[in-house]
């Protein structure tokens, strides 16, 4: 099976690179960043598309059970599609929920992040209920997806940093369940971290149709591979991270703790 998996990662990172070479060809994809370069917006189409590649590599060689694959297959196409709407649709500015709730409220406008908050959290909902069984843990596993994804979306402010938090996530994840579940991470893996030197370059950004697909998919295997309690824990932790978000700006307190200012600059071009 490592032979199995050495030649999936391969695969996966070749795809990456030629469709991510593909995607800076568009126009339609280029965005500003935060120092006004122009670069790709939508760069973690990539890491979707050869992902759903490896992901079905895996299950026609055995080496993944077709229900987790398609688990995984369907949150990372629903939420980059979500995604890839709200980037082209370019609705900066009205941002966070509370923002994005305010004008449809009060101002009866559906924003693309609106169709994307209610679109998200319906294919959270389905996807929990394909992933496990009984009322109540489908409503948590729904919430740990949905908010996984809005999670590694507010990371995806500065070159890097949502590549990091999704690695860290995926490694202590992987700790957590002693090695199990490994395998069906390989194809983001292998796919983000063939992106990653276009990201940490300033070459590209996830964008929306990257962060999302890639917090669903940690939730959707978390879903899979942790237990219920594991899952309240997450939970709690996710939206006490979001209320902190709404309240505060990440990028200027990782500023001012020196541990997390080096983490957030490691290998970042200046």
């Amino acid at each position: 099976m490592l032979a199995v998996a050495a030649v999936v990662a391969l695969l996966v990172a070749l795809w990456t690179r030629l469709t991510l070479r593909s995607i800076a060809q568009q126009p339609l994809l280029r965005k500003r960043n935060y120092l006004d370069e122009e670069v790709i917006g939508s760069g973690g189409l990539a890491i979707v598309g050869s992902s759903v590649l490896g992901w079905l590599l895996l299950c026609w060689q055995g080496g993944l059970e077709w229900r987790e694959g398609g688990i995984l297959m369907a949150t990372a196409f629903w939420f980059g599609v979500l995604g890839l709407l709200d980037d082209i649709a370019s609705e900066t500015q009205v941002k966070g929920w509370k923002g994005h709730g305010r004008a449809l409220l009060t101002k009866r406008k559906l924003t693309t992040g609106a169709v994307k908050a209610l679109g998200g959290g319906i294919g959270a909902l389905l996807f929990s209920a394909w992933a496990i069984d009984g009322v109540v843990p489908v409503i948590v596993g729904a919430l740990l997806i949905a908010l996984s994804a809005n999670a590694m979306n507010l990371l995806d402010v500065r070159p890097s940093r949502a590549l990091k938090g999704f690695w860290l996530l995926t490694l202590v994840g992987v700790a957590v369940t002693k090695g199990e579940g490994w395998l069906s991470l390989l194809p983001l893996w292998a796919s983000t971290l063939t992106y990653a030197p276009s990201d940490f370059r300033r070459k590209a950004m996830l964008g929306d149709a990257g962060s999302n697909p890639l917090g669903a998919c940690f939730g959707a295997w978390a879903l899979l591979h942790w237990s219920l309690n594991t899952h309240w824990s997450l939970v709690i932790v996710w939206i006490s991270f979001h209320l902190y978000a709404e309240r505060r700006s990440l990028t200027e307190d990782i500023q001012h703790i020196p541990p997390l200012r080096w983490l957030d600059e490691w290998g970042v071009k200046k």
